[in-house]
């Protein structure tokens, strides 16, 4: 027997989850009924499809019901909304043809409304309406292409939405031999564009092939036939990366990879399914600090964190012509930089996790920003040397008295500086750090900032922040140019009173505290023997309260600074580089021919774990064949929105049975979810599920025949007598579900172990992840502190009290190395029938190059698709969190323990 109502625990979440767009409600918008009787509704309604073929509804009842109670097993969000109402579509997506005429598309725009109206979310493939420009003989006009045809679906999909339960949301698919593929690619640049769709390039083995050797290929205009142009195939795959690196979209379908493993290729073929920088902008290289126009279309190396990382052989490369922001930091550190590029953010709490990426123009006053922390490196080769970079420093902070010539060897040295004055391009009444200074060694870096301390710099001690060292100048410039210098050495600093209106007439001071005391002490120090012994006795004074230098600055303002050239980069393997200091920088599911649909249903395996440890492969099993006999169920109850959709589903009779809480079940069984452990799991259990899936089917086909269409079909050419379903798996996002389930959504990881949550009453929660807090109470390294600090990141990865096979086990999305996401989802793939939806997710200083290496990989893997999201890419996700926080953010667990934050 499975489950038991008295099992059934659902957290806050999950009740006002279901309260709200779930459970039935009268006329006056009152909830009629609860958990228990929904899922009592719902397994009475497609347990009635037994009648049809003799049997007694009564026992699968019980069995539907049981299932669903224990949490064992959910269907997709339609069946649980509508089965058992008025309305009773119950399936979850439909496919729908657009052909090349106007009645054609208004057609498909209506049965969309209709669908929609119900619950079901809809894809289209665009590739058979002729591009923009094209001839229309019957008006003898000009077509406006597929894109313009899209922006009229979203619309349609915008208004429906408002009155419903459940969000309309279409896929939209083009060829990538389109003649339209590039305004495709860009359809979603820019924010709220198509927002009611998620696009995905068409990429077939062809362009596959053109792209690996470096060719040209075809694009071809489907109303003719006839080749319009030839595409470099690089330069449109490097488009797609650049877009998805920007907001997650487009993702790619590898629709001839999709094709091979249709299960019925009698029936149909399937057809669905830049941030930059501006020019002046200091970038730390290996050979040290360059301005972007120094690197355009150049190799090199970047240094970010003190490690270097090589670039593409493009460097820099001219992106447009683009509006630019200027960010400005409380602490004086400034870029000027496009609204859309992505900067690295420390989480502000709630769930954010630390490091997540967030772009430019959703950045808010007091938002703390991560700057580079350069202190392993070592430094670097180039002109000039420290001597040259001291006498520099004295001649900048005014130093003249140490300048004074006592012998003729000072005298010469005097007129060696000058000179050298020359070739660095010191003005000595304008006091600049000029560009060549940025430019030059790291020990002239060295002097020049022991230079220039020794004159106009001072210790101090203060009471609240120790040891601290100030640099006064009254050119803010120079300031500026100091700071971003002494962060190269790693060293932090802050720009006192920066920005502030009441010092106008007062000299600026540049201020240096915390651990980046003793940095400065040890890599720069003062030449001025009173200074450096006075630096000497305030750290040994305070020496074990000098807190480490957290390399954090804070957002002062936005401004917008005229328009001009920008630039970008790709960094493999790192995805993000130093720009003036600062780090810078979706889901198909199931395939499907025209007019047909697919209902889902996600198996728990957070539940599928014995008492010690092991899968539950008996009730796993059991699990199996009572969902494949529910979701066969489904097809026979379900209302239709339109017959040529009732046609071919029942025909073909496809379900899509997935599962979710993958990545508790990996947490349960002490798995790292980026792991050969962790890929051999997936296909251990992913298989036994198709196994058992299969045997099902065959035994409810033996028992009520075949699909209609199962002669000539990849079963019919295996030697398969009957089965009754023609596909039977899928891996679905299950955002919806796994909330009510209480689980990890799909197969994706970990968000974050712990989050802090503002509720209502003005409180804030730390909700952490119970597996972990499970097994944090049992190896005694529990305590509220503990979770208080992981809430602040998400992660475990870098507390190094926490024992490192643990750390090693509790792995976040953003702790996953890119390779391992898809490797995961290939594995997946290679046991399921239908689409997996997994979404290859990217911190935010992700670089192009990763997203290339992404779907190159999955390409190489079998893949049928991929999809991107790159952490705070998109505003959209913003307003998806925090304003709807309680329905919308996946939870690391089912009932999240609860600590108040005083």
């Amino acid at each position: 027997m499975i489950g038991d109502e008295s099992d059934l625990k659902l957290s806050d979440n999950a009740i006002t989850l279901l309260r709200r767009r779930y459970l039935l409600k009268n006329e006056k918008g009152e909830v009629i009924e609860t958990p228990v009787e929904m899922f009592r509704r719902v397994a009475k309604a497609v347990a009635a499809a037994d009648a049809l073929y003799g049997d007694n509804p009564a026992s699968s009842e019980e069995e539907f019901y049981r299932l669903m109670t224990s949490l064992y097993f959910l269907p997709n969000s339609p069946t649980l909304m509508n089965a058992g109402t008025e309305i009773g579509q119950l399936s979850a997506c439909f496919v729908l043809p657009v052909f090349d005429s106007l009645t054609s598309i208004f057609d498909t725009l209506k049965h969309m409304a209709l669908i929609q109206q119900s619950g079901g979310g809809t894809g289209f493939s665009f590739s058979r309406l002729r591009p923009r420009g094209d001839i229309v003989r019957s008006t003898k006009g000009v077509a406006s292409g597929p894109v313009s045809f899209m922006r009229i679906f979203d619309v349609a999909t915008e208004v429906i939405k408002q009155g419903g339960r459940r969000r309309g949301a279409n896929i939209g698919v083009l060829s990538v031999s389109h003649p339209d593929i590039i305004e495709f690619i860009r359809a979603k640049e820019h924010e709220g564009v198509l927002r009611n769709f998620n696009i995905s390039v068409g990429v077939t083995d062809a362009f596959m092939d053109a792209l690996y050797h470096g060719e040209s290929y075809p694009l071809v205009n489907p109303r003719t036939g006839e080749v319009t142009v030839e595409l470099d195939a690089e330069e449109i795959f490097d488009l797609i990366v650049r877009m998805a690196h920007k907001n997650g979209e487009p993702g790619m379908l590898f629709i001839d990879e999709i094709n091979r493993k249709n299960p019925t290729p009698g029936v149909g073929v399937i057809e669905a399914t830049n941030p930059c920088i501006t020019s002046d902008t200091w970038i730390m290289t290996a050979e040290g600090a360059r301005q972007v126009r120094e690197l355009v279309g150049k190799r090199f190396a970047v240094v970010v964190n003190g490690k270097k990382w090589e670039t593409t052989r493009r460097g820099f490369f001219r992106t447009g012509i683009k509006q630019v922001l200027r960010l400005v930091t409380l602490e004086g550190f400034e870029l000027r930089l496009t609204p859309d590029h992505p900067v690295k953010r420390v989480g502000r709490g709630g769930h954010r996790v630390e490091g997540e990426w967030i772009r430019a123009q959703d950045l808010r006053p007091g938002d703390k920003l991560i700057v580079n922390d350069h202190t392993s490196l070592g430094g670097w080769d180039g002109r000039f040397t420290e001597k040259e970079g001291y006498i520099a420093g004295l001649l900048l902070g005014d130093g003249r008295k140490y300048m004074m010539p006592s012998s003729s060897e000072n005298s010469r040295e005097c007129v060696s500086m000058k000179l050298i004055s020359e070739e660095l391009g010191l003005d000595l009444k304008n006091k600049i750090i000029t560009e060549e200074m940025e430019r030059s060694s790291s020990e002239f870096y060295r002097g020049l900032i022991r230079g220039i301390f020794d004159v106009s710099g001072s210790v101090q001690e203060d009471h609240l922040k120790g040891v601290v060292i100030k640099l006064s100048h009254e050119n803010l410039e120079l300031l500026k140019a100091m700071q971003r210098m002494l962060l190269r050495m790693g060293i932090f600093s802050r720009i006192s009173g920066f920005g502030l209106k009441d010092r106008p007439l007062k000299p600026n001071e540049l201020v240096i505290s915390g651990g980046s005391v003793l940095h400065f002490y040890n890599k720069i120090g003062f030449g001025d023997k009173e200074k450096m012994n006075r630096l000497y006795q305030a750290i040994r004074c305070y020496r074990g309260r000098i807190p480490p230098e957290r390399f954090v600055a804070t957002v002062k303002e936005l401004i917008p600074d005229g328009v001009e050239d920008v630039y970008d980069l790709q960094v493999p393997g790192i995805n993000s580089f130093d720009a003036n200091g600062f780090h810078l920088h979706n889901c198909g599911e199931q395939p499907l021919l025209p007019y047909e649909s697919c209902n889902l249903g996600s198996i728990n395996l957070a539940r599928m774990v014995t008492d010690d440890g092991e899968i539950a492969w008996d009730l796993l099993a059991e699990t199996v064949r009572t969902s494949v006999h529910f979701l066969d169920n489904v097809i026979d109850v379900n209302r239709y929105p339109l017959p040529q959709i009732e046609e071919i589903t029942r025909a073909n009779r496809k379900i899509g049975l997935g599962v979710m809480g993958f990545s508790e079940l990996l947490l349960r069984l002490h798995v790292p979810y980026g792991s050969e452990e962790g890929i051999e799991v997936a296909e251990r259990v992913m298989s036994f599920i198709a196994n058992e899936a299969r045997k099902r089917s065959q035994e409810i086909a033996e028992a009520r025949g075949p699909f209609k269409n199962f002669e000539g079909s990849i079963w019919d050419e295996r030697g398969y007598s009957a089965i009754r379903n023609a596909t039977l798996t899928t891996i679905a996002p299950t955002g919806s579900i796994s909330i009510i389930a209480g689980t990890t959504s799909g197969i994706e990881p970990l968000f974050g172990l712990a989050f802090v949550r503002n509720v209502m009453d003005g409180r804030r929660l730390i909700e952490v992840n119970h597996v972990f807090e499970e097994v944090s109470r049992s190896h005694g390294f529990y305590s509220s502190d503990l979770m208080k600090r992981i809430a602040k990141s998400g992660t475990i990865r870098d507390i190094m009290e926490i024992p490192s096979d643990i750390r090693d086990i509790f792995q976040t999305a953003m702790d996953i190395a890119p390779e391992w996401h898809v490797r995961m989802q290939a594995a997946f793939q290679r046991y399921v029938d239908n689409g997996v939806s997994k979404t290859v997710n990217l911190p935010h200083d992700a670089t192009l190059e990763d997203v290339r290496e992404v779907f190159l990989l999955a390409h190489r893997l079998g893949c049928k698709g991929i999809t991107v999201y790159r952490y705070r890419s998109r505003h959209e996700q913003v307003l998806t969190l925090d304003a709807h926080i309680e329905l919308d953010t996946e939870y690391a667990s089912g009932c999240p323990v609860r600590r108040c934050l005083h």
